[in-house]
């Protein structure tokens, strides 16, 4: 009968406890994807404005363009930049209570 060795868990980083292996490395990178993903969504927005922007435009131009596609296109637009706000109004208010933290 032999004696096993415990596995390692994890690395001690101080009063906060454990932290799993990697998991320093995971949040740094996860900063960058955030990031990303928000630049992602920004130019999602933008283009769907330019989008609507163009097809005004063109109807006020006279162009063989339908009534109901360009509204759909203004609609869409003003869906995503409201939607955008309001992750914007979510993030500065998450900073705030961070900062109410510290």
């Amino acid at each position: 009968m032999g004696i096993e060795s415990i596995p390692k868990i994890g690395n001690i980083t101080g009063p906060g406890g454990i932290e799993a292996p990697g998991a320093a490395r995971a949040q740094a990178g996860s900063g960058a994807e955030f990031g990303r993903a928000l630049e992602d969504a920004i130019e999602s927005v933008d283009h769907l404005q330019k989008d609507s922007e163009t097809a005004q435009a063109s109807f006020a131009r006279g162009e063989d363009v339908d009534l109901h596609d360009v509204l759909i296109k203004i609609q869409e637009a003003d869906v995503a930049f409201k939607g955008m706000m309001e992750v914007r109004n979510k993030l500065v208010e998450a900073y705030r209570e961070i900062m109410r933290m510290g």
